[in-house]
C-alpha cells in the first residue's frame, strides 16, 4: 500500500502534466484544427474518466455519448476487485463520483472486454509490452484509425512521467493471485488528426481538443500499452461478427479474459481458470433466444454476457447432443436433457482426478445428459471441424470413442489415451467462423 504522502505526490504530478498541456499548448501547436468541431464531456473532481472517455469517443463518431456514459456505468461494476474485472472502488456503488485515489482507481483496459460490443460498436484491444515507449505500436493504432477516421476513435490509458506500476497489491480470493495496480493513470479518447503524425485528444479534464505527436502519445501510453480501437459499424450483425472474428492473429491484437467474464471464470474455476476458462477469440454480439447479448469464446466454454443478468456458460453439451441427433449418430432415447445417469468407469476416475470430485465437475459443466455411448472416427470428424487446436484427425482411433455428454461438456475415452475433455468452445467458435466465411 502506498503512503498518503506518495499518493499526494502522484496526484500532483499527474495534475501537473495536464496543466502543462494546457499552459504550453499554443507554443507547441497542440490545439486541434478549429475547422473540426468536437464535443467534449467535462470531468469534475472525480474518477469518471473511464466513462467520460467512452462518451467523448462515441459522441464524436456520431453516437449518443450521454447514453453511452450512463450505460457503461451500469455495465462496468464498481467494487473492490481486480480492476481488470471492474471499476476498482472502496467507496460504494457510486465510488467513481468520488475524488481520484488508489482506493477509487478506475478500470483497466481488460475490464472493457465486451463493453463496446454491448453498446453496438466494433472494438479490438491492442497491446504492446508494458513499460516500453513503442512508436510502432502507436503507428499501428494510427493506421487503424485512418481506415475510417470519422467513424473510429481510440480509448487510451495514459500515465504521467512518474508513476508506480505496483502501487497497490490485491489478492484475488478465489485464486490466491497477487494482482498489482498501476497508479496514477488517466483515460481519454483520441481521433486521427489532419496531420497523420498526430492524434486529436478528447480529454474531459482539459475541456477542449488538442493534438499530440505520435511519439508523445507513445510515451504517455507506456504504463499499460493497451488501447481499445472502436469503430462505428452500421452494417448487419453478421458484419460485426465477421469484423471481430477477423481480428485474431493481427498485429498487436490480444484476446483478454477480462471484465465480468474474468470474474465469472475465477469464481467458477478457481486457480484453474486459465486452463478451463481461457478465451480464444474476440467478443461477438449474438442473439441468444430473443435478445442480443455478448459471447466471448473460450476453448472449453462459451461465456454469454448479458451484463445486467451477469455471465453464464452456454449449454455446449446440449448443442452437441442436438447435432448428433440431427446427424443420426445417436438415438433420441439416448438423450435426456434433465439428466439421466452418473459418470462411470475410467471417465469417472479421470473427472475425480482433474476436478476433485464428480459433484465439483457437475457444478462447472452440468450434469450428464447421456449415458456412455460409442462414436466412430468418421462420426467424430463429421461433428468436430478439422483444423481446430485439437482435431480428431490428429489422434486417429480406428476403434472409435466412448463418449459422455453433460449440459456444457463432452468427455471422450479411448483405451489408448484414457479420458479427456473435448474443447467444445473451440468447436462452437470454429463453426461461427465457418458460417461467416472468415477462413
Amino acid at each position: 500500500m502506498v503512503s498518503q504522502r506518495k499518493i499526494h505526490l502522484f496526484s500532483f504530478l499527474f495534475a501537473l502534466i495536464i496543466g502543462l498541456l494546457l499552459s504550453v499548448g499554443p507554443v507547441l501547436q497542440i490545439h486541434a484544427d478549429e475547422q473540426t468541431s468536437y464535443r467534449i464531456k467535462l470531468q469534475g473532481n472525480d474518477s469518471n474518466c473511464d466513462f467520460i472517455a467512452v462518451a467523448n469517443g462515441i459522441q464524436n463518431i456520431g453516437g449518443d455519448g450521454e447514453r453511452a456514459y450512463w450505460s457503461v456505468r451500469s455495465l462496468v461494476p464498481q467494487r473492490v476487485r481486480d480492476y481488470k474485472e471492474a471499476f476498482y472502488t472502496t467507496l460504494g456503488p457510486q465510488g467513481s463520483d468520488q475524488p481520484f485515489t488508489p482506493n477509487n482507481l478506475g478500470a483497466a483496459p481488460e475490464a472493457f472486454t465486451g463493453v463496446y460490443q454491448a453498446l453496438g460498436y466494433d472494438a479490438v484491444l491492442l497491446a504492446a509490452h508494458a513499460g516500453d515507449v513503442d512508436l510502432d505500436f502507436v503507428r499501428a493504432i494510427r493506421d487503424r484509425l485512418a481506415v475510417n477516421p470519422e467513424r473510429s476513435f481510440v480509448h487510451l490509458w495514459i500515465t504521467p512521467y512518474a508513476y508506480d506500476p505496483t502501487a497497490q497489491l490485491l489478492t484475488v480470493e478465489e485464486t490466491g493471485e497477487q494482482v498489482s495496480m498501476l497508479y496514477p493513470y488517466h483515460e481519454v479518447a483520441a481521433m486521427l488528426a489532419a496531420d497523420p503524425e498526430r492524434l486529436v485528444i478528447l480529454d474531459g479534464l482539459v475541456g477542449y481538443p488538442y493534438e499530440l505527436a505520435l511519439n508523445e502519445v507513445a510515451s504517455l501510453l507506456r504504463g499499460f500499452n493497451q488501447v481499445l480501437v472502436v469503430r462505428r459499424n452500421d452494417g448487419s450483425l453478421e458484419d460485426h461478427q465477421r469484423f471481430e472474428s477477423n481480428q485474431t492473429g493481427q498485429p498487436y491484437v490480444v484476446t483478454p479474459l477480462g471484465g465480468p467474464y474474468l470474474a465469472a471464470a475465477r469464481t467458477l474455476f478457481g486457480d484453474a481458470y486459465q486452463t478451463w476458462g481461457a478465451v480464444i477469440g474476440q467478443p461477438l454480439r449474438v442473439f441468444a433466444g430473443d435478445r442480443e447479448t455478448v459471447m466471448v469464446p473460450g476453448a472449453y466454454v462459451q461465456y454469454m454476457g448479458t451484463y445486467v443478468d451477469g455471465v453464464t456458460l452456454a449449454p455446449l453439451g446440449e448443442q452437441m447432443a442436438t447435432d448428433l441427433l440431427t446427424a443420426g449418430f445417436i438415438a433420441p432415447d439416448q438423450v435426456a436433457l434433465s439428466g439421466n445417469s452418473d459418470l462411470e468407469n475410467g471417465i469417472r476416475l479421470w473427472v475425480e482426478s482433474q476436478f476433485g470430485s464428480v459433484d465439483r465437475f457437475y457444478q462447472l459443466f452440468g450434469h450428464t445428459i447421456t449415458p456412455e455411448f460409442w462414436l466412430s472416427q468418421e462420426q467424430m470428424n463429421a461433428v468436430v471441424p478439422a483444423g481446430m487446436a485439437f482435431s480428431f484427425d490428429t489422434y486417429p482411433q480406428p476403434s472409435g470413442y466412448i463418449v459422455v455428454l453433460t449440459e456444457r461438456a463432452m468427455i471422450v475415452w479411448t483405451a489408448e489415451r484414457g479420458a479427456w475433455l473435448v474443447p467444445l468452445g473451440h468447436v462452437s467458435y470454429e463453426r461461427y467462423r465457418l458460417k461467416l466465411g472468415v477462413f
